[in-house]
């Protein structure tokens, strides 16, 4: 019985991975269940005896995340060094599968309900991590800013926006551009001490 639960436990985990890695390559739209299944070698038969595709495409697109929000701000524990990394690293062209997946997620989360309860609690996240950078700032006197909850909302917001910007191509802006105004935004928010 061990040796049956270990086999499921790992083609579960198999369905998984290539799940996610399907996601990044194709996309959360043109993801299939014929492409995730190809790629884990596993009939469709096992995929459905473990998944629900809404359930594991919203799965997937967690676990990519999951890995991706730790590094926003490059693990530091200086607020002043985790925001510059934040905004430094705002933008870079290696960051463009994400905000891929990240409009994606939001379109479908209109008309599925797994992949809205997914990018809910990872939107809470990622505010949630900004919100504690911006409000231990203001504790060490990095920065002093009037409500650090949503200086983050507006933020995550602009950030949003701007790759959204940046993903359609409607405009000629550069990750450049985006990072800068993301951080035009944050020293307008953030008044920093000396």
């Amino acid at each position: 019985m061990e040796a049956t639960m270990s086999a499921g436990a790992r083609g579960r985990e198999r369905i998984l991975e290539a799940a996610t890695q399907v996601l990044m390559e194709q996309g959360l739209l043109a993801a299939t269940t014929r492409a995730v299944t190809g790629l884990a070698g596993v009939g469709a038969g096992l995929l459905n005896h473990y998944f629900r595709w809404p359930e594991l495409r919203a799965t997937a697109w967690t676990a990519i995340f999951d890995q991706i929000l730790p590094l926003q701000f490059g693990g530091h524990d200086d607020p002043r060094a985790a925001m510059s990394h934040y905004l430094e690293q705002a933008f870079s062209a290696d960051e463009h599968v994400f905000w891929r997946l990240w409009s994606e997620a939001v379109d479908l989360a209109r008309s599925d309900t797994e992949m809205a309860r997914a990018l809910a609690a990872t939107q809470q996240r990622a505010q949630a991590d900004l919100t504690r950078v911006l409000a231990a700032g203001c504790r060490e006197g990095a920065w002093t800013l009037a409500d650090a909850q949503a200086t983050a909302l507006r933020l995550g917001a602009l950030y949003d926006g701007l790759a959204g910007l940046l993903i359609s191509g409607a405009t000629a802006m550069t990750g450049a551009d985006a990072r800068g105004h993301l951080r035009a935004a944050f020293e307008l928010e953030c008044r920093t001490g000396a």
